[in-house]
């Protein structure tokens, strides 16, 4: 058995770890809003000094207009997909099977990866805290598949039962190596793996390719999650 001293300091140290993923999460957002939006509106202010020298309906002033208006649409586009990342619109608008059959439809059209979600609807209502992190874990898994597996194909299946819900998402790329677990993090495994621990959850993370020997088995990541018995109630009363 685990001496509690040693839990309490596994405790500390996720909590640690966590606080320090959210904290890179604000500077990512922080240095997105600075670099992208911050410099078009930069942008969009030097056009309307220029915009206020000039004679009214002549051929520059039109010209200016025009550019201000683009500059407008393309900021308007990052604040939304800033906007995203901080909490996917599709979650609201229609919970989280909808939302994930966005980031599926979205994956497949980016990439060209073949992609199956295999889930129902009834059996994902969650509430927003649980939606939103089952949310990141796909969207994060997608993301390695596509930076790093070489893979043709993915499977995600979502499952809720016994007020517990399962998570696997499945790829035939090339797998993880047997070197591979020391970059974990690098890969993205690590925020996962806080995530899952901050719900009180457990993941394993293992590719049949390394013990085959070839690329044919990708890799599968398997997330199990106590859910609230509000949640579990919700999306047990789907099943059947």
């Amino acid at each position: 058995m685990k001496h509690p001293r040693n839990r309490k300091q596994g405790r500390r140290f996720s909590d640690s770890a966590l606080a320090e993923i959210r904290e890179d999460e604000r500077a990512h957002i922080s240095r997105e809003l600075h670099d992208d939006l911050g410099q078009l509106l930069a942008t969009l202010r030097v056009e309307l000094t220029l915009l206020k020298q000039l004679p009214a309906g002549s051929p520059q002033a039109g010209a200016l207009l025009d550019s201000m208006d683009a500059l407008l649409l393309t900021a308007i586009g990052s604040l939304r997909r800033i906007a995203g990342n901080l909490r996917p619109r599709a979650l609201d608008e229609g919970g989280l099977y909808f939302a994930l059959e966005s980031l599926r439809r979205e994956f497949e059209q980016r990439f060209g990866i073949c992609c199956l979600l295999d889930a129902t609807p009834d059996t994902l209502v969650l509430d927003e805290r649980y939606s939103t992190a089952v949310y990141r874990l796909v969207q994060e898994s997608l993301t390695n598949i596509a930076r790093h597996a070489g893979a043709r194909s993915a499977r995600v299946l979502l499952r809720c039962s016994g007020g517990e819900l399962s998570l696997e998402i499945k790829d035939d790329g090339r797998g993880i190596g047997v070197g591979d677990g020391a970059k974990a993090g690098g890969l993205g495994l690590l925020g996962m793996r806080e995530r899952v621990a901050s719900l009180r959850g457990q993941m394993t993370v293992s590719s049949p390719a390394t013990a085959a020997g070839d690329g044919d088995g990708g890799t599968r990541i398997e997330i199990w999650i106590p859910l609230p018995a509000s949640s579990a109630t919700a999306g047990e009363a789907g099943v059947g």
